[in-house]
């Protein structure tokens, strides 16, 4: 099972699996991988995870007393070594650092589990593995949405909850309110930025470019790589879906000259035969996706059933899911899918990202195990681990300000693990001064489960820039 380990993924991922809806938003206290309830508002204290210590053998005894103090102070050398490497857990007598995380799930519009998830098992890691932030325990305070106004008293809860900064996961309604506005002086860092609304916040900073980044680098791809001069576009009628089109492929489209027609997939989909009909009969070079998890395998079977074929679809990231590829995998095979940067451990990947895959492998597995193997569990997990290290780089007594994590992020430095393609805070001069990653890759899938062919160019040299274009 391949699981996302580094790297910006998902970002393109606009809307997850959708499931059964509750009208009830949820809010909840954790440091560790439990399930949130959806019933009820919680907040609770989160336990620490239990401290890891290392510790090896003495030496081994010698014929000779000189010999056996030098083998000794050998061995010394080697514990103090593993120790200093090894897993540190944070000190749980220490302030814990509160984060805020703000998600939709149990919405028939679109659930988004997954990105908590990630979220949630790296909370743990970074407490039980990484000595928290700065020594500090990192508490996760979550609340859960499910329509505008839970999602409004959702901001309204974490403006007020001593927090030093707000992840925004993926939430639609947030377009209906002011988001930004109700939480006032509690930074936004982090999550997936799908509105205009998002991209130019003086107190919000992402390490992606959200759907404006990955829809404009894919309308480049779609031109240049696959040589498209007519698209067809599979879109469903949530404000999220709508925005992507209208800022991220259209402006690109337009300036390639590339002719181009959405069609609406209904929510919920019960039959995707009449959709994809509307977009075979309109003869395009490229059908592009962009829907929920769950419209994913109905559009796959329909495209089969009416002889389009694979090489002539182009999906959302949200149909990277092990649950999709196991029940239409063979239909995918050479399909083209965005990749945020290196979800897997691909063979083809430059060996400095397969050292690092293999030097982090089994974390995700190990720290959320009820995560699905899907694009935002990736997202959610690389996101926290880049808040883990961004704060521990301004140290725990300068996180109570605001502005200097605002300022550390606007420095110009490039930021990021091996792995995904690096973020920067760089583009206030076009008006996108929230959005800090412009690149994305483009694959085509390999085989049924979803691993991919070499792309053309491997490395930097051959990753998208979709605000490069912007600008």
């Amino acid at each position: 099972m391949k699981k996302a380990l580094l790297t910006m993924i998902a970002v393109f991922a606009l809307f997850a699996t959708a499931c059964g809806g509750s009208s009830d938003s949820d809010s909840t206290t954790s440091s560790s991988s439990e399930e949130t309830e959806t019933e009820t508002e919680t907040e609770t204290e989160s336990s620490s995870s239990e401290t890891t210590e290392e510790s090896s053998s003495s030496a081994s005894e010698t014929a000779e007393e000189e010999e056996a103090e030098d083998n000794s102070g050998a061995d010394e050398e080697v514990v103090e070594e593993e120790e200093e490497t090894g897993p540190v857990a944070a000190d749980d007598s220490l302030a814990p650092v509160r984060i805020g995380f703000m998600n939709q799930e149990n919405d028939p519009v679109g659930s988004f589990p997954e990105i908590r998830f990630g979220i949630e098992g790296a909370v743990d890691y970074i407490n039980a593995e990484l000595g928290g932030i700065d020594g500090h325990p990192v508490e996760l305070v979550t609340c859960l949405q499910n329509s505008i106004p839970a999602a409004q008293e959702c901001a309204q809860q974490l403006a007020t909850s001593d927090l030093i900064s707000v992840i925004n996961g993926v939430n639609i309604w947030t377009i209906a309110f002011d988001f930004y506005g109700t939480l006032g002086e509690t930074p936004v860092i982090g999550g997936l930025p799908l509105f205009a609304v998002d991209y130019n916040q003086p107190n919000a900073r992402y390490f992606n470019g959200g759907s404006v980044q990955v829809y404009s680098a894919a309308a480049r791809f779609v031109a240049e790589d696959l040589g498209a001069n007519k698209v067809a576009i599979l879109v469903n009628q949530n404000p999220a879906a709508t925005a992507a089109l209208d800022s991220g492929l259209a402006p690109i489209f337009d300036s390639y000259g590339i002719e181009y027609e959405a069609f609406d997939v209904p929510i919920p989909l019960t039959d995707a035969i009449p959709p994809m009909s509307q977009a075979a009969a309109y003869d395009a070079d490229i059908i592009m996706l962009l829907a929920a998890g769950n419209e994913c395998v109905p559009v796959i079977r329909a495209a089969s059933q009416l002889g389009i074929p694979a090489d002539e679809m182009f999906l959302s990231a949200t149909c990277d899911d092990e649950n999709i590829y196991a029940e239409v995998g063979e239909l995918m095979v050479g399909s083209y899918i965005h990749r945020g940067g290196y979800t897997t451990r691909d063979p083809w990947a430059p060996d400095e990202v397969l050292a690092e895959f293999d030097s982090r492998d089994g974390l995700v597995e190990q720290y959320a195990p009820e995560a699905p193997d899907a694009s935002f569990t990736g997202l959610g997990w690389v996101t926290m681990i880049d808040i883990h290290d961004l704060y521990d780089e301004i140290g725990y007594e300068n996180l109570s300000t605001p502005g200097t994590i605002i300022a550390t992020m606007d420095d110009g430095q490039t930021r990021g693990r091996i792995g995904g393609f690096g973020w920067a805070c760089i583009y206030q001069d076009i008006g996108l001064s929230s959005l800090c990653q412009g690149s994305a890759m483009f694959v085509e899938i390999g085989d049924s489960e979803g691993n991919t062919l070499p792309p053309a160019v491997i490395g930097p040299e051959g990753y998208w820039n979709g605000l490069d274009l912007l600008g």
